[in-house]
Order: structure tokens, then C-alpha cells, then sequence
């Protein structure tokens, strides 16, 4: 069996650097132990029920694959066999257990848990100010249920990818790499807990935030980058059937790169008059997840120009994220995966050129996938039924999560230690803390305390 799975477990890798990377030390120092917690518990999470409920119906996408044959159910509320073109939810494959399971049961669990990964790290990064069982219980959320049934829809031979059988629109929903799935979705949760939070930003906050840890930033877009690139020329199982030229996925990867790269530093440039090192990982980090979702189906042309909107969308986004809004996403994941899922499946919509993508989700329609530009508007309704639903799914469990919250009642913050000499400089400053009246303003220790929230002088 060849292992062409280990491409992707450089994603999550580089999602933890490119975000980490603009987090302040104690924020971060807080929250790796979170994110690990985090992964660990959605692994175990995908394992027991998400695969399942993702790929219970994998048999149907690859009838030719004998040893997918315990793959074979998926439920519909419109039919009860099988539930072809209204599937909703895999229900055979549960914690990788039965006379049935073959190593092909665990090489589609390894091919798919980085992707996994990757969408914990994104929502629990981003929800780095709130508390910390809610960051573990978003990350089992993710991996257990949002994201499987998400990919279930998308990837698994749901509804969403059949809208081309069932109600003749274009391919049905296309999504290649994950710009909706792994990005859309998770970002989509954040914001409907962020958004339903009370605490914001103070008014003042900065549109381009400091950079704490940029090298790590811009070698997490290069693994992140690399990872997916790997990933998507093992031509993973929910291609299966479609014809697609995978060299030219590479290279407008790379090209969608390269112009987010170049519109993101001449909007920083623009604007703060010189380049900046963390909106350059961060728009190279939009440029590759813009193109997720179209690249094997977009002339290298169009991949260049998506990137281009993609960098220069990337900072306007959080611009409005944190001057507007003003969530408290550290680390500026929500907005990446905001950005880059919703502009990457629209993409497919606009400019799919038609050339590549023939049977795409079993789609009985001439020629590969089509655009606005080659097609009609059916492709396009497609993508937008698709990221609508996905949205709200992920967005609903987010608001779910912020309710339980309330209800749980005020958070505490810890009071502030008893400080030693040691804890001192020379002129009786502290080293690792400040004390304001009983409370620390540290994101390590005051979990939903903001500095709009403390005592101004």
C-alpha cells in the first residue's frame, strides 16, 4: 500500500506555525497545550463516529474497489436503502471495528485525519481568548461531527456533491482540496461563537497586529503549502472517477502564491509603507487555500488572478474583522479560512475553464467542469447552495457553543499571585506579570479579560 497520505500531515503542522506565529508568547504559551488537547480529542473523536458519518458511504463513490464494500450505507431522509443523490450520513465504518474493516478502511482514515487536524487547529487558534474547555469541545465538535458530516455532503457521495445528478446543476458542488470543507466550515464555527460573545477588541485595535513570531509564520505557510500540494498529486479518494490533470493543480497552486504574495505586501506597503513579514505568510497562506477548491479545474491564468484578489482580500478582511467587528481572533485564522473558502468556491463558479474534471461526483454532463465564463449559471448555484448550507452548518454550532457558554455563567479570572522578589527588576516593575487591581491582564492566566476591560489610568 503506498503511504501517499503522509503529504498531508504537513498541513496541520503548517496551520499551527502560520498562526502561532501571530500570537504573543503567553498567548501562545497557552494555547499549544489547548490545540494539542484539542486534536487528540477530535482524533478520537474521527475515529469513533466522524469517519463513519464521512465515509459510510465511500462504496458507492468506487464500486470497483472490493475492499470498500463495508462502506456501503449512507442514510437519507428520501431513501432509506441507500440514499442515492440525498445522502446525509455515513453510518457504517464506526471505530474501525468488524470483519469488514481492511487496510483500505485505515489508509482513507489517514488520508483524510490531517485534513481534520488542519480545521481544529484553524478553530481553536482563532478561539484562543475564550475559555479553555470551550476550545477543547470546538475541536471535538469539529472532528466527531461538523466537519465529517461537512465532508460527507462535499466529499462522501452526499447531497451536495450529487446536485449535478439529482438537480442538474453543473458538477454538482465542487470542492477539490478542502476551501470550504476544512476552511469554510471551521472558520464559519468561530464566527458564530465569536460573534455571540460580548467582550470584543478595544476600538483602537490596529488593523495589522504585531508581529511576534514571523519566521515561524512564513515556514508554516511554506509546510502548509507544500503539504497540500503533496496531498492533492496523491489524488485523494473523493477524486475517484474524475479525469483531472494534476501537474497543472500544482502549478496554479504555486501561481495562486504567487499573486496573493504580491497584493497582500503592496497593501501593506500602501498602507504602513513598508513590507510586512506576517502579511506576507499570511497572504501567501490565502493565495494556496483560494485555490484549494478550483485549482484542477482553472486555467493558470485564472489561478494567478484568484490569487491576486486573494492577497489583497486577505488583509481587508481582517481589517474588518478586528476594526470593525473587532473579534478577538488572535491569530487572524477565522479570517483566512473566511476569505479562503468562500472566495475559492466561487471561484470554480467564475472561471473553471471545462477543460478537466469529466465525471466530477458522478455528474453525467459533457465535458469537465464549467464556469460562468465557458457554462451556464448552473455551477454556480451549485457552489452557492453549497457554501450557504456548509456556512450555517459550521456557524450553528458555533452560536451553540457560545449559548452554552452563557448559560454556564460569568467566567472568574484568577486572582493575581503573590509576587516575590525575584519577579522584580531593578525599579520594582514585574518581569511576568502586572497586577491591576486583583486581576491579570494575561492571556495565560485571565482567560476572557481584555485590556478594553481593565482599570484605564
Amino acid at each position: 500500500m503506498q503511504m501517499n497520505w503522509l503529504w498531508g500531515y504537513f498541513i496541520p503542522i503548517g496551520m499551527l506555525l502560520l498562526t502561532w506565529g501571530g500570537l504573543s508568547p503567553r498567548k501562545a504559551r497557552r494555547v499549544t497545550p489547548l490545540a494539542a488537547l484539542a486534536v487528540a480529542v477530535a482524533i478520537l473523536g474521527y475515529w469513533a463516529v466522524g469517519y463513519a458519518f464521512h465515509l459510510g458511504g465511500a462504496y458507492a463513490l468506487n464500486p470497483n474497489e472490493p475492499e470498500l464494500k463495508g462502506l456501503d450505507l449512507i442514510w437519507s431522509p428520501l431513501d432509506k436503502t441507500a440514499g442515492p443523490g440525498w445522502g446525509v450520513i455515513g453510518l457504517a465504518g464506526f471505530f474501525l471495528t468488524g470483519d469488514e474493516v481492511t487496510p483500505t478502511f485505515f489508509s482513507l482514515f489517514l488520508t483524510y485525519l490531517p485534513l481534520v487536524a488542519t480545521a481544529v487547529f484553524l478553530a481553536v487558534l482563532a478561539l484562543a481568548d475564550v475559555r479553555r474547555w470551550m476550545m477543547v469541545a470546538a475541536g471535538g465538535l469539529l472532528g466527531a461531527i461538523v466537519v465529517p458530516l461537512a465532508a460527507c455532503w462535499a466529499w462522501g457521495g452526499g447531497w451536495l456533491a450529487k446536485l449535478g445528478i439529482t438537480l442538474e446543476l453543473g458538477h454538482g458542488f465542487v470542492d477539490f482540496g478542502g476551501s470550504a470543507v476544512i476552511l469554510w466550515v471551521p472558520a464559519m464555527m468561530v464566527m458564530g461563537l465569536l460573534l455571540f460573545q460580548e467582550r470584543r477588541l478595544p476600538e483602537e485595535s490596529n488593523s495589522l497586529p504585531p508581529a511576534y513570531f514571523p519566521l515561524l509564520a512564513n515556514l508554516g505557510t511554506l509546510f502548509l503549502g507544500l503539504g497540500w500540494t503533496g496531498w492533492a498529486l496523491s489524488a485523494p479518494f473523493h477524486t475517484s472517477g474524475a479525469l483531472l490533470d494534476l501537474n497543472r493543480t500544482a502549478v496554479n497552486l504555486f501561481l495562486g502564491l504567487a499573486g496573493a504574495v504580491l497584493t497582500s505586501q503592496l497593501y501593506a506597503w500602501l498602507v504602513t509603507g513598508e513590507l510586512e513579514p506576517l502579511l506576507a505568510a499570511r497572504g501567501a497562506a490565502a493565495g494556496w487555500c483560494a485555490l484549494l477548491a478550483g485549482a484542477p479545474f482553472l486555467p493558470p491564468w485564472a489561478a494567478l488572478v484568484v490569487g491576486l484578489f486573494a492577497g489583497l482580500l486577505a488583509p481587508l478582511a481582517l481589517y474588518v474583522a478586528n476594526g470593525v467587528l473587532r473579534l478577538k481572533d488572535s491569530a487572524a485564522a477565522a479570517v483566512l479560512g473566511l476569505m479562503g473558502g468562500a472566495w475559492g468556491v466561487l471561484s470554480v463558479a467564475i472561471f473553471a475553464d471545462g477543460r478537466w474534471g469529466q465525471g466530477w461526483n458522478g455528474a453525467d454532463v459533457a465535458g469537465g467542469v464549467r464556469g460562468l465564463f465557458v457554462g451556464s449559471g448552473g455551477q454556480l448555484l451549485a457552489q452557492l447552495v453549497g457554501l450557504v448550507v456548509l456556512g450555517l452548518w459550521g456557524f450553528a454550532w458555533g452560536a451553540l457553543l457560545a449559548q452554552i457558554a452563557r448559560m454556564a455563567g460569568p467566567h472568574e479570572p484568577k486572582p493575581a499571585p503573590v509576587l516575590e522578589p525575584a519577579d522584580l527588576d531593578a525599579e520594582g516593575v514585574t518581569l511576568d506579570a502586572v497586577a491591576i487591581e486583583g486581576v491579570i491582564p494575561d492571556e495565560a492566566a485571565a482567560e476572557d479579560v481584555s485590556p478594553s476591560d481593565l482599570p484605564q489610568e
